[in-house]
């Protein structure tokens, strides 16, 4: 069990691990892709998020050999209701306002299954799929997920999978707020996002698509940490940033830099720590002023954290590369 793990005793046990807030009322519950093929489940974008002052549930899907969509085990779907059981205890006990859904390829799938039938307030999905049967079946490596979830690897059982997300969709009276991302020249695109999308104009359901300038579907983790940001702090108040100009990774002793961060909403305040071979050497407090000038004066590993928050109190951090002093 790694660190902060706990496990949800549904029908069936969940993984999870929980970060709260105490200063924010919106839940960001996060589902993960497959992992890398023969290494064990693991949770997604829990770097991307790190600096966001929000509650953060993630959810580790290591069910059956590799992995259950999160939905069912020869379609028995007690899965799915320990899941939502876990979501819903979350949100109870730390009376949460507002529940947004991410994830991407698997994930992606599994947020707009959940954010769809359960009635979140919002959906970030990256490069999903859409046709789960059609997926399954077109990849000898993950004939056990669909015979895990279907019960069998025969027609009806492709046909089963794919019209779970479809009938959901169809069956549904609500909308969250969709916001999709794939490459536009992947693969998912055209044969799972285009008729995702063609059956949410059907039922009129609005969705946001931002399409990425790639062609691979790994790339998808790449680019859509970035686009999850955006949105996350879109839909919680929370600033997004960016630190621009950072020194190459190697520079010189006495050398100086300034370092400037950028945020989302102009009325921020900023605080940096200085980190030197990871220990924090200096804190400054926070300003107006989205600039600060380092002079590296001995050698040694250093890091710089920025520390964001506007008016309404609402905070967000992002750490620098490390650089080395020599």
């Amino acid at each position: 069990m790694i660190q902060g793990e706990s496990v949800f005793k549904g029908e069936r046990e969940v993984k999870y691990l929980f970060q709260k807030s105490n200063t924010c009322r919106s839940l960001v519950v996060v589902f993960s892709a497959f992992g890398a093929e023969g290494k064990p489940p693991a949770y997604n974008y829990l770097r991307a998020l790190e600096g966001y002052d929000c509650n953060k549930l993630y959810i580790l899907d290591d069910f059956g050999c590799r992995a259950s969509y999160y939905l069912c085990e020869n379609r028995d779907f007690s899965i799915e209701r320990s899941v939502i059981s876990l979501i819903n205890e979350i949100v109870r006990e730390n009376e949460i306002d507002q529940i947004i859904s991410c994830g991407s390829s698997k994930g992606g799938y599994a947020a707009i299954y959940y954010g769809i039938k359960y009635e979140f307030n919002s959906v970030i999905s990256g490069s999903p799929q859409y046709l789960l049967g059609d997926y399954l079946f077109n990849s000898s490596s993950l004939e056990d997920v669909s015979r895990f979830i279907s019960g069998g690897n025969g027609t009806q059982d492709k046909n089963f999978l794919n019209t779970i997300l479809q009938d959901r969709i169809r069956n549904s009276n609500s909308s969250p707020k969709l916001y999709l991302h794939v490459g536009k020249g992947e693969y998912h695109y055209n044969h799972h996002v285009k008729p995702l999308t063609k059956e949410l104009n059907k039922k009129g359901m609005q969705y946001a698509l931002d399409l990425g300038d790639y062609n691979e579907h790994a790339d998808v983790a790449k680019y859509f940490p970035e686009y999850l940001k955006q949105i996350i702090s879109e839909e919680t108040g929370v600033p997004y940033i960016k630190l621009l100009n950072e020194p190459i990774s190697i520079v010189k002793i006495n050398d100086q830099h300034e370092f400037q961060a950028q945020s989302s909403d102009p009325d921020s305040v900023f605080a940096w720590y200085v980190y030197k071979d990871g220990k924090t050497i200096e804190k400054r407090m926070y300003t107006p002023s989205n600039k600060t000038t380092i002079t590296f004066s001995e050698s040694g590993k250093y890091q710089l954290k920025v520390f964001v928050k506007n008016k309404d109190d609402r905070k967000v951090t992002q750490k620098s590369k490390l650089i080395s002093v020599k």
